[in-house]
């Protein structure tokens, strides 16, 4: 159960939903954020072969972000958008607070968001063959489990919020469960260096959580979504390291 809440929550696919999902439900289906990141990872892989019977790779490439973006419905985006704009428009935490609560994004989250999916796709685009596929597979898992980690590791910047409602109900449980998918999916991607990437990965994404608490007093629902997408980012960016020193 905790798996279809987790699939529900992060993605725009179509299950059918229990009537009263509770704060607990929300807490413990963090366990399974990691194992969601995989299924993305694989809709992403059928999306880039069916694609790639008709057209080059450059828009194929393309047309692989579209539906990342899609199939998450932007939810990340949109926290990597709020959070920047409420750290870098706000003086104090109670103004970055509620510039992040303001729906309207700002010139900081435009800008935030065309560079990272500049990155992504230009990530993406220096892949071949084999390395793609386990690209599209661990970069979503390892996002989703720094979120894991995150929630687990900070305490929310205010009261009532969905980093609240998180941090509830993630239990230690929840890291070891989320943990293990991400290590079974990182070592047969690449073996060894998989693990090792992923732990960097997880040094440099979680300062960057510790940064963000720093500036708010915790983290919230919009942070959790930005270091989601920078964990993909690094991921894709420290595979690209490792096939160029390898």
């Amino acid at each position: 159960m905790g798996l279809l809440n987790a699939v529900r929550f992060l993605t725009i696919l179509p299950l059918p939903m229990k009537k009263n999902i509770t704060e607990r439900d929300l807490g413990r289906a963090a366990a399974w954020f990691p194992a969601v990141g995989v299924l993305l990872g694989g809709l992403l892989f059928l999306v880039f072969r069916g694609f790639s019977l008709f057209l080059s790779s450059l828009t194929v490439n393309a047309f692989v972000l579209v539906f990342w973006v899609f199939l998450t419905r932007g939810f990340h985006l949109d926290g990597l958008a709020d959070t920047v704009d409420g750290i870098g428009g706000g003086a104090s935490r109670e103004e970055k607070l509620a510039i992040m609560k303001d729906s309207r994004i700002g010139a900081f989250g435009v800008l935030a968001l065309i560079s990272l999916l500049m990155l992504k796709f230009a990530l993406l685009g220096e892949l071949e063959g084999e390395f793609y596929m386990r690209a599209l597979i661990l970069a979503p898992a390892s996002g989703r489990w720094i979120m894991v980690l995150a929630i687990f590791s900070f305490p929310p910047a205010k009261k009532g919020g969905m980093g609240q409602r998180f941090k509830n109900h993630c239990r230690i449980t929840e890291i070891i469960i989320a943990s293990l998918t991400v290590l079974i999916c990182a070592y047969f991607a690449i073996g060894f260096w998989g693990i090792a990437l992923l732990l960097s990965t997880g040094t440099v994404v979680m300062a960057t959580a510790f940064a963000f608490a720093c500036s708010l007093g915790g983290l919230t629902g919009d942070t959790y979504g930005a270091l989601c997408e920078i964990g993909e980012v690094v991921t894709l960016l420290g595979i690209n390291l490792f096939l160029s020193l390898t």
